[in-house]
């Protein structure tokens, strides 16, 4: 396990504040040398800490698990985005509206607040376009860690910062690389990140709590977690026996990601600003997959909330997941067969399943059979007027047959 100050890898660099966004949004991160540390390359986990107390932990691996590919391009990042110093500062409606209600007066919020056109009152569900809402590279979570420390992040203290923010990266087994033998190109990355990494974040996460971790709903994180027990618990996380790459379980794991918590999807799903690959990548590594990112882009309002919905009131073992198709799904857990899958369709929902037609139709469902597809019963819902119990009752409908 690796530790540095970010003054030991990285330099900040002040440029002029995009139009339209803060003043002090006026930092890029530059790493300090021309070759990464090899102790800082190749999949792992890591955690960020400001005067040695835990605020944010991610998992770091390259698309194909490039073993030169160093942690430091998320860490470049992180010191000035999850400090709000970032020239690439801006939010998704949502963020930004639940900071501007759930934050009363503070340097970073009213700051913001100053570069809208009725700045707290603005709508920003109808502003038509705006340099904060170009792509949600923040989020509610880091601008609330950032206000209570301004002190140390306010413009005039670059030359300290860095000193006062240390890194911690954990890799994986030393034996890694030969467990991706039969893994080609991206599925490298995919597996790495999803049979090795993702499990641990997450259960990390949802442990400790750190208050820049999008899953973190705000007011919820822990303050004053240390070096010491994360260090451990990083170490612990990991599995020393790396699953090796198996074809068939790569199939059903890695074309498949559950589906993300309310916070995270309120961070980083916006789907009026298409994301860059930076905020794609990083809302992915906080459990919002790309899948999910593309099933959302389409749908309409109303279908937004039925999907939230569909996700907060699902019963106990059923699980909600994405594919690349893009669609959603939902299956009992511990199976891999789907119950319901669901795609979009010019603002309808297109859904199938395996139940029999007259099931969908004692629930008031006008269907169409498919005989030579798995899921042979085929129907069409619209969002906007019809309750997502449905698919629930569906499900009750298939478990109880």
């Amino acid at each position: 396990m690796t530790l540095y100050t970010a003054d030991q890898l990285m330099t900040l660099r002040i440029v002029d504040a995009p139009a339209g966004k803060p003043a002090w949004a006026n930092l890029v991160a530059d790493v300090d040398r021309d070759v990464a540390p090899v102790e800082l390359c190749g999949p792992g986990l890591y955690a960020l800490f400001l005067d040695g107390s835990l605020f944010y932990i991610g998992l770091h691996v390259g698309e194909q698990a490039g073993a030169d590919y160093s942690v430091l391009h998320r860490w470049v990042l992180h010191v000035v985005g999850q400090t709000m110093r970032s020239h690439k500062t801006s939010f998704s409606r949502r963020s930004l509206r639940r900071l501007l209600d759930t934050q009363s007066r503070d340097a970073v919020s009213d700051g913001l607040a100053a570069c809208l056109p009725q700045a707290r009152d603005t709508d920003l569900a109808t502003l038509p376009d705006h340099p904060l809402l170009k792509g949600p590279h923040c989020t509610a979570q880091k601008a609330v860690f950032a206000a209570r420390h301004w002190g140390v992040f306010a413009p005039g203290n670059e030359d300290a910062m860095l000193s006062r923010i240390t890194c911690l990266f954990q890799p994986v087994a030393a034996d890694w690389a030969e467990r991706l033998d039969g893994a080609e190109g991206r599925e490298r990355g995919a597996w790495a990140r999803e049979a090795w990494l993702r499990p641990a974040e997450t259960d990390l996460v949802q442990r400790f709590n750190p208050i820049c971790n999008a899953a973190t709903a705000i007011g919820k994180h822990r303050d004053g977690v240390g070096l010491d027990e994360v260090r451990a618990a990083l170490a612990a996380a990991l599995p020393q026996a790396l699953p090796a790459f198996d074809r068939t379980e790569y199939d059903a794991r890695s074309t498949a990601r559950r589906a993300a918590a309310a916070s995270v999807v309120e961070a980083y799903a916006d789907r009026s600003e298409p994301s860059d690959s930076d905020t794609a990548v990083l809302a992915d590594e906080e459990g919002l997959s790309i899948f999910e990112q593309n099933f959302r882009r389409p749908l309409s309002d109303a279908g937004e909330r039925f999907v939230d919905t569909l996700r907060d009131a699902a019963p106990d073992g059923i699980e909600l997941y994405f594919t690349n198709i893009p669609d959603l799904r939902l299956r009992v857990v511990g199976t891999r067969q789907p119950l319901v899958k669901i795609s979009t369709s010019y603002g309808l929902l297109r859904c199938s399943s395996r139940v029999a037609p007259e099931v969908c139709e004692r629930l008031g469902l006008d269907v169409s059979v498919h005989e030579t597809d798995p899921m042979r019963t085929h129907f069409r819902i619209d969002p906007a007027t019809t309750s997502p119990k449905v698919i629930l009752d569906l499900i009750e409908a298939i478990r109880m047959s």
